[in-house]
This record gives C-alpha cells, structure tokens and sequence, in this order.
C-alpha cells in the first residue's frame, strides 16, 4: 500500500486539487485560466499531478459542486482547507492525512458519508437498501425480491400486471405464481415485469437479475425465461442461463454465461476475467468511502472471489493480484492507480 502517490510532490498534488476546484467552479476568471496554464506548463511534475487529479478526482470535486448548489459555502470552506493543507505540517500529520484530499473532502465529509450510508436521492422509494446493506422482501403476490447494497424499486401491482420499476442498483426475483389467477377467480393471470429506465424485463419462468446503470441494463436469466423490450421497441427472449444488456435503443447478448453476478446473494463478489474498474464499481457499494480508479487501472482483468463484508480486505487481495496501489486520504478516499514501475 502507498501512503502517498509514487513520483509526486505533495504541494503538486495540493495545488493541483485546488486547481481542479476552482476551474470547475464556474467562476473562474481569464487570469485564473492564465495562472493556471503558467503553473501546468513550469514543470513536468505539475503535468503529472494534474493528470492524476484528473484521472481520479474529476467525480468528486463535482459532486462537491452539486453539494455546493444546495448548500452554499462549502467552496470557501474547501478552499480555506486547501490553504492549510499547503502550509507546513509535521511528518506524523502528513502520515495520517495522506494531503489536501482529505482535507477537500472533510469539509463536505458529513454529507458526503451520510449519502454513502443511505443514497439520499432514493429514500422515497418503495423498497431501498443503503451502503453494506441487502433486503429481501416478500411481495403480495408470494414472489421474493432481494435488493442488492445501494438499490431501490417501486412496486405496483394492479389487476392488469405486477410491475417493479429498478430507480438504482440491483434486484434479483424469484416470481411466483400468479394466486389472482387461480382456478376459481376465472382471471388470467398477470404479467410479472421489471422496469429500468432502458426497458422491460417480463417474467416467463420464475427466477431473474436485473442490475440498471447508468447508460445500460444487466438482464441474467436463472432459470426459464424472460422476454426483454427496450424503449424504442426492440424485443428479444432470454432463455436460462442467457443474458443481454440493453441500452433503450438495442439488446445485446453477453457473450459469456453470467450466472455469477449473482453471487451478492450469497455475500460474495464472483469476479471471472471482469475489468478492475467494474469490480471496484462493485465494491463501492459495500464501502462508505468513496473508491476512484484511474482509466489505465479499470483496464485490468481480474478474477477472484471476494467477501462484500470486508472491502479492505478485497482490497488488499487486489493489491497483492494486480500491478496496482491504493493510497487512502482518511476514511473519506481511496485512490486506485497502476503502481510505478
């Protein structure tokens, strides 16, 4: 593990953070785009800094924008932070802190952990989980549902269908029979279906995942069949053992079976030849802290098998597996990047 990003100067990557504040703010001025050209074009190690920044912290500098919009005064209080980030400080501190990223994101820290714990933007939901969490529920027709860390649906059921629309995250359903639709009532029975904002996933057999992100839909059909519909109108039936993404204009079929993605159910992330970055996207919602990785890091292939319950410990693995560092600014951050050779 590093304590501190290989090859760069402390005051570098401080600076380089304040910069990246301050040209994102919208406020910048013509001079201040003029500084910041003279400081980047100084030395190469400038260059390397700014690189970093822009690598890791593009998504969290942004979202302390966001928080700003609503909350205004949190820029001055990063800015102050980063001053006294760039003053002398002793070793020991400079140890515990790991720089003026902890400093950056200390100044939002309550509201940025209180989103981790529980996505703030999904508490309205009919069913939510928050950060480390899972949820199984019994639905009102006997079917189960099990919510993945960090995921939330709605469920609607009426006398023409059983519908959960996915608003974040990860769902796995086990349908059941339809008990409107019994011999007795003289009813059809109602379609079961599952909504993303790419599409529809409709039940034909009995057990299925669904995991919506952010341009895409993961489909992976356990067991029968399910009949997927995209927003633009595009259908396709998954048979079992199949899956597909789908994107709201297309349906495309995972070339490798993906009945492992399941594994959360079972406490464990199943990874098999898989992109680091998407393992670490895995990760993040089992962690409170955020969990950035640099493109070139993402690209790495990883296979494993790792416990949700002990992040630091997944982390550790991949340290010990892959050409890569973790350096940790507190609680708050942790940075991924390829380790220097």
């Amino acid at each position: 593990m590093s304590s501190a990003p290989c090859g760069l100067a402390q005051d570098a990557l401080a600076t380089a953070v304040d910069w990246q504040v301050r040209l994102t703010s919208g406020s910048a001025s013509a001079g201040e785009h003029a500084d910041f050209a003279r400081w980047l074009s100084a030395d190469a190690r400038h260059q390397a800094a700014w690189q970093r920044v822009q690598g890791v912290l593009t998504e969290p500098v942004g979202h302390i924008h966001h928080i700003d919009q609503r909350h205004p005064g949190q820029l001055p209080a990063v800015r102050r932070s980063l001053t006294a980030a760039a003053a002398p400080v002793s070793r020991q501190r400079r140890g515990i802190v790991g720089g003026s990223a902890l400093m950056l994101l200390a100044s939002v820290g309550a509201g940025t952990l209180a989103h981790r714990s529980q996505p703030l933007g999904e508490l309205l939901a009919d069913l939510n989980t928050g950060t480390a969490e899972t949820r199984h529920t019994l639905l009102p027709d006997g079917s189960g549902l099990d919510l993945n860390a960090r995921s939330a649906a709605d469920v609607h059921f009426d006398h023409g269908r059983r519908l959960v629309r996915l608003r974040a995250g990860e769902l796995l359903v086990q349908v059941a029979r339809d008990a409107v639709a019994d011999q007795s009532s003289g009813l059809p029975a109602r379609p079961f279906v599952v909504q993303t904002r790419h599409g529809t996933a409709q039940a034909m057999g009995t057990r299925y995942l669904v995991r919506q992100e952010a341009d895409r839909s993961l489909v992976v059909v356990l067991e029968h069949s399910v009949a997927l519909q995209t927003g633009d109108g595009v259908q396709r039936v998954l048979r079992e053992g199949q899956a597909a993404w789908m994107d709201g204009q297309r349906i495309e079929m995972a070339e490798q079976p993906m009945a492992h993605q399941a594994s959360w159910t079972e406490g464990v992330l199943d990874v098999r030849d898989e992109p680091l970055g998407d393992v670490v996207a895995a990760l993040g919602a089992w962690r409170k802290g955020l969990v950035r990785i640099s493109p070139a890091a993402a690209r790495l292939r990883v296979f494993g098998v790792f416990r949700l319950n002990d992040t630091e410990q997944a982390l550790q693995a991949l340290v010990d597996t892959q050409p890569i560092t973790v350096t940790r600014y507190g609680p708050l951050l942790s940075l991924i990047d390829l380790a220097a050779t």
